[in-house]
């Protein structure tokens, strides 16, 4: 029997948050547009909040990425265009039967 996997919560959590918003933005949007008489004038706006926020929150995740590789590189040397990075791998499998040194490729 295979053994049970541990699962993250967070991808389903913020999977779940996210369907939230659409549906309760969309539900406003809704009795703005097709019940009149029972919305109030700040059902639009907080729909257009609600079903933006996945956007928003992509584009700060996107935000984030760019400024932690421009700002977070820890005192290292800088990293230039010229700079090869290595694809062996730091741990070794040794049951492994790949050769000891890895293909090179000129570019």
């Amino acid at each position: 029997m295979e053994a049970e996997k541990v699962s993250d919560i967070r991808v389903p959590l913020v999977f779940s948050i996210f369907c939230l918003c659409l549906v309760t933005g969309g539900v406003f949007l809704v009795f703005y547009v097709f019940v009149p008489k029972l919305s109030q004038p700040w059902y639009p706006i907080v729909a257009l909040v609600l079903i933006g926020s996945p956007w928003i929150f992509w584009f700060f995740t996107y935000f984030y990425t760019c400024v932690k590789g421009c700002f977070g590189r820890g005192g290292g040397p800088p990293i230039t265009a010229d700079h090869q990075i290595s694809r062996r791998q730091t741990t070794r499998n040794t049951s492994s039967r790949e050769p000891e040194m890895p293909l090179a490729y000129s570019a």
